[in-house]
Formats: C-alpha cells, structure tokens, sequence
C-alpha cells in the first residue's frame, strides 16, 4: 500500500483495529466472517511470535473458530493432537512427582467432550496458532492487516473515528476514518491511556522470570512421563515447566524478586534438578496483575483483550477472555452497521464482558494463590521414609486444591450475560456460579447448548449469522416473532427441531438464540408482544 502524508485525504474502512497480536487477529476474523470491513494495524513487523505465550486454546474459542471454518486447521497447526495434556506436580523436573492430573490429548479431548461441545480445548502456543489466525485473514476481501504501523492519535466526533497512522519504516504518516476504533493493543496500551481509563484492582501481586530455552536431551529424559507441563514445587520456591511445541522446545516461569538479575540458565538448572544439555533462546521479566478496565467503551472506541484487563496466567484464562470480547463486540457492530441495532446495542458490549472479566481475573488470581500457598516441607527432596509420607500428604493437598485450574468447564461454557439489556429474563434463578461444573441451560443470556442432530452437525452450527428462533414440537407460534422481526429488518431464521432429546435440553418450546450463539428469550408460548421482544433483543428497547 503506497503512504501518504497527513494531509492526504483520509482512508475509509468501517472499523480500525489497534493491535495484531491473538485478539486483534481474531476480530479481523470475526468481523471478516461477518461482511465488515477492517484494518488491523500492528507495530510488529514479523511473522511468527518470537516469544512463547498463550497456550491453551479453550473449548468456547475452538466453538468460535468452528463458526469462522478455522478449527481443524487450528488442531492441524503443529502441536503434535496425541500427546496426552497432562499435568504434573513434582519436586524437580527430574526429581521426585508428587501427583500427575491426566487428561487426554489435543484429539482425545475432542471425543470425550463430544456431549459438551463439538470441540474441545486445544493445548496450541501463540507460536503456532498466531499464524494460522493471520493467515486465514486471507479469506476476507474487506480486511487488512497493516505491520510496521503504530496509532499515533485519534479524534471521533458524533459519525466516526478519525485516525493517524504512523509507518515506522519511513516515518510517514497518513489519516484514516473509521465508523469504529477497537483497540486490542495489550496491557500496556496507549488507547486506553489516553482516553484516560483507569485499571481498578491489584497491580504487580507477583514478579516472574519467564525463560524459553531449547533441549532435546530433557525430551529424550521426559519420554516416559508424557505431558505438557510440570508444576515445580520445592523449598527453593516455585516454578513451572510447559511444552511449546510438543518437542525440543520449552517455557520455564519461575517467581522471582523484583529487580532480580535474569540468570536464565541457572534457574533452568535449579528447576530441573540436573544439568543437561540446553541452548537459552530468550528471558524476560514481568508481572501478574489482577485489573479490569472501569470502562470497555469510550463513544465510538472500544477496549478489548489484555487493553480491558489483566490476568494471572493460571488456568489459561487470558487471550481466551479477549476473543470472547470480540466476538460478542463483532455482531453488535456489524447490527449497527447494517441499520437494524438500536442505539442501545453497543451499550450492551460493556455491560456483558466486564463481569466475565473480573470473574475471570479473580479465577485465575485465585488459582496463583493456591499455587504459591502450597505448604512445602524443608526436607520434602530427601530419599528416607519421612519425606515420602511428606510428599503424599503434599499431594493430597494438590489434588484438594489445584485441579480446578484444569477443569474449568464452568468458566469456559457457563458464563452467563445475567444483567443484559439485550436478553428478556424469564424469571427464573441463575444457578450458583461454578469455575468447573457445567451445566446445559436455555436460560436468557447463557451460551446455547450443543447436541448432535446429526454426525458432525451441531446446534451450535444453526448459529451466527442473525437470529434464530428454534421451535420444538407442533402448535406454537413461531409467526409472531418472525413478522415482528421482519418489521424491524432483524434477520431471524426459524428452524423447527422434532428431537425430543433436543427439546428436553432447550427447556422451552421456542428458544431464540442470538447472532453470538447466546439464548436472548425463551418461553413455551409467543410473547404478548412480540415486537416489545425484538426492539429489547436488538438494543432499541426504548422503541
């Protein structure tokens, strides 16, 4: 794309994005899949992350990628689908195990799943997936991603978002107009900070080193204890070993002192318990921080991913709470966009995500608080009868304490939009909130639930491009809805399933599942006033 000068007439696009790092690339999916237009404008200019993070892809992001034809190239993406993902608690890498936490393998979570999801959570680092998500941005006509390019400012106005672009390799700038600015630009970001949104919670709780080195000869070692990470517990502190790419390659964390030197191949040693052969690829400092953003939403600039909060990386709650961000924001602006979203719809944005956030924040705050408040006996290495009795009662704490972290159903499917204004609530009482049940439900604002109508084909599969308004059974009246929606130019598809299994699990005989996939109304009968129904549904209650 040839530069311009600032003075140069502005570009056009419906929606800039600040940031091409996971979440950022997933909204250009997102809204790619839907029909809008975007740029993506990332300060990096390479290909592939030179630094591992993010590595656990969770069931509900796999069911998104499924929506965007993404998610078997995403199993596909080169960690290797039988390893087994289990986790080990032990006293060195090659030292003592205290307990091992199995779980089945990238393909076998799949199948034993299948009731749940049609998919399952994948175990695929940043490294390997980050470039299935930039290279499927291809199929898109409408969407760009620019690299070597920062936001150096914006301005918006009642109509839209006038931006400036800076072009790092030349200094060049030009100026954008966009509809809609949503900035996925990370935990530092500068979006945030000059809309002067403040981040409420606890900063800095804990200071980490996190080393990424390179051995085979730690592989050959591990061959018969598969798995994909190791829970280093011991009394010089607390450390954890996880697999990048299935092989030779590995992420060491381990909690340190602020200001500490890096000394990368000291505690790679430390934490092994041996010296083997290893190459340190890179090191870096950082902190864990539990903060939500108070506001996601300035006009027409929204915050999403790590711009809106912060979490411990404890259960692999992270990127996967940014994509969820995105995806409930893609829908509602592509409504808007289109004429038939109400001026309360973006409204809604807010107030849907910043409670999943702070759950998710205390969730994983609480899972590095379980970690770091394991009781750990000074002699807990030593080869004598005592130590062994140490390190059974060791490890019956962690199987009481730490198996949530990889069980988390509950936080990956359960999420509820309990106090939406764009769901009708039926009266009836949310459930307790669980981090690891989960439990199947119709009510308004929860994901809708997954059955097989047929091999390969979902519930969730009838999801995403408008509304649907599922009927079970003869005699109810689903015409209500649809002429009101047509009055309103809400697209809605009425699909009528004779399951009786489905229609136990739907609860209601008319279910109306939003663009999301998330239930906005339920009931056994059409509404007293249906178009009331579609004006709250599509954010224009006050209509």
């Amino acid at each position: 794309m040839a530069t311009r000068d600032a003075a140069a007439a502005p570009r056009r696009v419906p929606v800039v994005v600040v940031g091409g790092g996971p979440v950022g690339l997933a909204l250009g999916n997102e809204l790619g899949w839907r029909g809008i237009g975007c740029t993506i404008f990332e300060r990096a200019t390479g290909g592939t992350p030179d630094f591992p993070t993010c590595e656990s892809i969770n069931a509900r992001t796999m069911e998104h990628m499924r929506r965007w034809g993404m998610a078997e190239a995403m199993r596909d993406a080169g960690f290797p689908p039988d390893i087994p993902r289990n986790v080990r608690f032990v006293t060195r890498v090659l030292g003592h195990e205290l307990l091992c936490f199995e779980r089945p393998s990238n393909r076998g979570f799949q199948t034993s799943l299948a009731q749940v999801t049609p998919e399952g959570g994948i175990w695929c680092p940043r490294m390997l997936f980050e470039p299935v998500l930039r290279r499927e941005l291809g199929r898109y006509p409408g969407v760009s991603l620019e690299q070597g390019c920062e936001v150096a400012g914006f301005t918006q106005d009642e109509d839209g978002v006038d931006v400036e672009v800076l072009r790092l390799a030349d200094g060049t700038t030009e100026m954008w107009r966009a509809d809609y600015l949503i900035a996925c630009d990370g935990a530092a970001s500068t979006t945030r900070k000059s809309l002067g949104i403040a981040l409420a919670g606890a900063f800095a709780e804990g200071h980490n080193v996190t080393v990424y080195f390179e051995s085979s000869a730690l592989r050959e070692r591990l061959a018969s204890r598969p798995g994909v990470m190791m829970d280093i517990v011991n009394p010089d502190g607390r450390a954890n070993l996880s697999s990048v790419d299935g092989r030779d390659r590995w992420r060491l964390i381990e909690y340190a002192q602020p200001g500490q030197a890096l000394d990368p191949e000291r505690r790679i040693r430390q934490a092994l318990g041996e010296d083997l052969p290893l190459t340190v690829i890179a090191a870096k400092p950082w902190a864990g921080h539990r903060v939500v953003a108070e506001r996601f939403r300035d006009r027409r600039v929204f915050l999403a991913g790590d711009a809106a909060h912060l979490l411990w990386p404890r259960g692999g709650f992270g990127m996967n709470t940014g994509i969820g961000d995105v995806v409930d924001l893609g829908w509602k602006i592509g409504a808007v966009l289109a004429g038939w979203g109400g001026d309360e719809l973006l409204d809604s944005y807010e107030i849907e995500r910043r409670p999943v956030a702070s759950r998710n924040v205390d969730e994983a705050a609480s899972n590095r608080a379980e970690e770091a408040g394991l009781p750990v006996p000074p002699d807990i290495e030593a080869d004598t009868p005592a130590a062994a009795e140490a390190r059974k009662v060791l490890a019956d704490i962690i199987r009481e304490r730490r198996a949530k972290e990889w069980n988390s159903m509950g936080i990956q499917l359960g999420y509820a939009y309990d106090r939406s204004p764009i769901c009708v609530p039926d009266g009836t009482v949310a459930p307790p909130a669980s981090a690891t049940d989960y439990a199947p439900s119709t009510r308004p604002g929860v994901r809708a639930p997954h059955a097989w109508l047929e091999p390969g084909r979902s519930t969730l599969d009838l999801y995403g491009r408008g509304f649907v308004l599922l009927s079970f059974g003869a005699g109810h009246d689903a015409a209500t809805l649809l002429d009101a929606a047509r009055q309103r130019g809400v697209p809605m598809q009425h699909i009528e399933i004779d399951d009786p299994g489905v229609a136990s699990l739907y609860e209601r005989h008319l279910v109306l599942v939003r663009p999301d996939g998330h239930v906005a109304w339920r009931s056994d009968g059409a509404p007293a006033n249906a178009l009331r129904v579609i004006d709250r549904v599509r954010g224009a209650a006050a209509a």
